[in-house]
């Protein structure tokens, strides 16, 4: 998969979380850990998910702490989430909610395995297209869909570079 091509937005690694800027609300950072080997992604199931009739399916991700930047909230939510090591490859979603703006990160797989917190139920590697039928929230799916036109996106410019 390699590096961010032309069409992948640039990572600020010196943005911060500023809360006492921000009105209402707080940020959150997490994504889609993808296993380059297999196509596969990385979906928890998270205790407070699940209330309201959710399935709890989610992509791993967090409140960014005060100065912290969200690629390194990403990183370490995933940790903690998922007991796994990612490397960022590209951001592919800001979404503005009611209560939070919330970055999502299409990230690569480095290690998995390790321990992970106890909100997480369970977590599984699975296909988009079974992702698809796991996720019930709205910005859950449109997340999904930008990591996987993202990672055509990245497919095609390796082939062609391969050529």
């Amino acid at each position: 998969m390699g590096g961010m091509g032309q069409d992948a937005i640039p990572i600020d690694w010196r943005v911060r979380e500023r809360r006492s800027r921000r009105k209402r609300g707080w940020q959150t950072s997490g994504g889609v850990v993808v296993d380059v080997r297999t196509g596969a992604v990385l979906l928890v199931k998270i205790r407070r998910e699940k209330r309201d009739g959710r399935s709890g399916w989610t992509w791993p991700k967090g409140r960014i702490d005060p100065g912290e930047g969200p690629v390194f909230a990403a990183l370490r939510e995933i940790a903690e989430e998922a007991g796994v090591l990612a490397e960022p490859i590209c951001r592919i979603a800001l979404v503005q909610t009611k209560r939070a703006l919330r970055h999502y990160f299409l990230l690569s797989l480095i290690q998995k395995g390790l321990r992970h917190r106890d909100e997480t139920i369970e977590l599984r590697w699975v296909s988009i297209k079974k992702a698809r039928r796991l996720l019930d929230r709205k910005r859950d799916i449109l997340v999904l869909q930008a990591a996987e036109e993202m990672l055509m996106r990245l497919e095609k410019r390796a082939l062609r570079a391969a050529s």
